[in-house]
C-alpha cells in the first residue's frame, strides 16, 4: 500500500438515524430548591431525598423521593438547544405530621460560544406548583420567581462549571392568614469527568413572614444558609484472594460511589407560648447525608507475576486491570522507553471522554437509512490510519490533548520525554490557567532545564501535586520517561481526578 494511501483511507458509513439533539454533561440531579438527592443511578430518574424547610420559623427536615424528567429539542428558529427539566417532590415529616408535594419545570436554553464554551439560561416555563403541611398549617406556593445561569468551559477530559441563581416564592398561609416570603441567592460550581463528578450549590435565604394572630398581625424575618453538595466517584481498591490455590493472587474492584451532603444555618425568631415572634433571634445548624448502593465492577487480571517488589508494580498492575496499558503484559519491561504513539493511546484510555446526561430523552426526526463514502484522514502524515494507534492518536489530537512536531508530523515512534508527558496531560485537565503570566519558576533544582514550551505546564502539575522531585529534587524533565514512571504518573492522574478535584469543590467550600 503506497504511503498516501495508509494515510487516507475511504470508508462506508452508514447513517442510521438523524437526532435534532446534542449531548450535554450532567448536572441538576438535586434539583435547585435546596436539597440532596442519591442522584445519578443508571436507568433511573427517582431518587432519595431530603430538604429542610424555614417557613415555620423553624428549620424542619422532609425526606421522600424526588422524580427527574428531561427532555432536548433545537430551537427552529435560532439553532439553539432548548432543555425542558421537570422535578417531583413528595416528602413528609414524621414529627411536624408535615408533608411537601411539588412540582417545577424549567427550560433551559444553552448557547455555544465559538471557544466551545456553553452559555446556559434557566427560567421557569410557567408550570409550578408546591403544598406544604405542618402541623396542620398549609402553606401554598402563590408566586415564584426564578432564573439561573452558568457556563460550561468543556476541557479534553473534563467538563468545569459556575453558575448563580436567584429566586423568591411567595406563600399564603392558611385560609388566606398571611403570607411568607423567600428570597434565595446562589453560587454554583461543579465539572463532570469520566472518573467522577462534584456538583456544589451555596445558597443564601431571606425569609419574611406576615401572620395574623387574632386582632395582631405577626411579622417577623430571618435568614439561612443552604451549603450542599453531592459526588460520584470510581475508586480502585485490590482484594487479595483468601484461597491459596488459585490462579491468581488478587484483583482490583471499581467502585461507583453516590453521595450527597447538606449543611445548614438559620437566625430565626424565638417565639412565646402564644407563637407569636418575639425580638430574639435562635441560631441553629445541622447536616445530612444521602448515599446510594455502590456499584462494582471486577476487573482484568494482568501476569505481571515478574514485576513483584519492583517500585511501580501497583500502578502497573492498576493500569493493566483498567486496560490503559494493553500490550502482552507478560513482556512488560518497566525499563522500556514510552514512545510518543504509546503514551498518547495509554492517556486517552486513562482519561476518556466527559460522560454525558443520560437522563436526556430527546425528540428525533424521521428516521432515515443512507450510505455515503467519507474519508478518513489521519491528522498526521506519519501517523497510518491502519496503525493500531491511530484510533487513539486521532483522538487525543480532535480533543486537544496533543499536537505534532511540524510539517504535518506526529513522530509516533520517537521516544517521550517528562515534560512532553506532563505537558500532555495539563492540556487534557485544561488547567493552562493556572500559571500566573510574566514567566514562572518551579521549585526543582533543576528548573533550568525545564523547556520553554512545558514551563507553564510543569508550574501547573506541581501546583496541584501532580508531579514532585526524586529524592534530591531533581525533575529530570528532558530525561526520556520509561513506561514505569508512566504508569505512576498516569495513574496518579487519575487518582488527582477521583479524589483531589472532589477535595477542591467540595471539602474546601462545604467543610462537611
Amino acid at each position: 500500500m503506497s504511503k498516501m494511501l495508509k494515510f487516507m483511507s475511504m470508508v462506508v458509513i452508514i447513517v442510521l438515524g438523524v437526532f435534532n439533539i446534542e449531548a450535554y454533561a450532567r448536572y441538576g440531579d438535586n434539583g435547585f430548591e435546596g436539597g440532596i438527592s442519591s442522584g445519578e443511578v443508571e436507568g433511573k430518574t427517582t431518587y432519595d431525598y431530603k430538604e429542610v424547610v424555614f417557613l415555620t420559623g423553624e428549620p424542619i427536615v422532609f425526606s421522600g423521593t424526588l422524580t427527574v424528567k428531561k427532555t432536548a429539542k433545537k430551537d427552529s428558529t435560532t439553532g439553539k438547544q432548548i432543555i425542558t427539566s421537570t422535578y417531583t417532590y413528595k416528602l413528609s415529616n414524621d414529627e411536624f405530621s408535615g408533608t411537601l408535594t411539588k412540582s417545577v419545570s424549567y427550560n433551559t436554553v444553552i448557547t455555544e460560544k465559538d471557544n466551545g464554551q456553553k452559555i446556559e439560561e434557566t427560567k421557569l416555563n410557567g408550570k409550578y406548583s408546591e403544598v406544604i403541611n405542618i402541623n396542620g398549617t398549609t402553606f401554598n406556593l402563590r408566586n415564584y420567581d426564578f432564573t439561573k445561569t452558568n457556563i460550561t468551559d468543556s476541557k479534553p477530559a473534563v467538563d468545569y462549571m459556575a453558575g448563580n441563581l436567584w429566586g423568591r416564592k411567595t406563600y399564603s398561609i392558611g385560609a388566606d392568614d398571611g403570607t411568607v416570603t423567600v428570597d434565595i441567592i446562589g453560587n454554583l460550581y461543579g465539572y463532570n469527568q469520566y472518573w467522577g463528578s462534584t456538583e456544589t450549590q451555596i445558597l443564601e435565604y431571606m425569609i419574611q413572614s406576615e401572620t395574623a394572630k387574632g386582632d395582631l398581625v405577626d411579622k417577623w424575618g430571618g435568614t439561612a444558609t443552604v451549603r450542599l453538595s453531592s459526588s460520584v466517584t470510581k475508586q480502585l481498591k485490590y482484594i487479595e484472594n483468601e484461597p491459596a490455590t488459585i490462579s491468581f493472587e488478587g484483583g482490583f474492584v471499581q467502585t461507583q460511589y453516590n453521595n450527597s451532603i447538606l449543611q445548614y444555618s438559620s437566625s430565626l425568631p424565638e417565639f412565646d407560648s402564644e407563637g407569636v415572634s418575639t425580638d430574639k433571634l435562635v441560631e441553629k445548624s445541622g447536616s445530612l447525608k444521602i448515599e446510594s448502593f455502590p456499584v462494582q465492577t471486577r476487573l482484568l487480571v494482568p501476569s505481571v507475576n515478574h514485576l513483584r517488589g519492583h517500585w511501580a508494580e501497583n500502578d502497573i498492575k492498576a493500569l493493566y486491570s483498567l486496560e490503559v496499558f494493553k500490550e502482552d503484559s507478560q513482556k512488560f519491561n518497566p525499563q522500556d522507553v514510552m514512545t510518543r504513539a504509546e503514551f498518547a493511546d495509554a492517556i486517552v484510555l486513562a482519561l476518556k471522554e466527559v460522560p454525558q446526561d443520560t437522563a436526556l430523552s430527546g425528540t428525533k426526526t424521521t428516521r432515515t437509512t443512507k450510505s455515503k463514502k467519507e474519508e478518513l484522514l489521519s491528522p498526521f502524515v506519519d501517523v497510518a490510519v491502519d496503525s493500531k494507534y491511530f484510533e487513539n492518536i486521532n483522538n487525543a489530537y480532535k480533543r486537544g490533548m496533543i499536537s505534532g512536531r511540524g510539517n504535518g508530523r506526529f513522530a509516533p515512534d520517537d521516544y517521550l520525554t517528562m515534560a512532553d508527558a506532563i505537558t500532555i496531560i495539563i492540556r487534557a485537565l485544561g488547567l493552562e490557567a493556572l500559571a500566573p503570566s510574566g514567566g514562572v519558576t518551579t521549585t526543582f533544582v533543576d528548573d533550568a532545564d525545564i523547556p520553554s514550551y512545558a514551563r507553564n505546564y510543569v508550574y501547573v502539575a506541581q501546583r496541584i501535586g501532580l508531579v514532585q522531585g526524586d529524592e534530591r529534587g531533581y525533575l529530570k524533565p528532558c530525561e526520556y520517561l520509561t513506561k514505569a514512571r508512566a504508569a505512576v504518573i498516569i495513574n496518579k492522574v487519575i487518582n488527582y481526578m477521583r479524589d483531589d478535584l472532589k477535595k477542591d469543590y467540595r471539602e474546601r467550600i462545604v467543610n462537611y
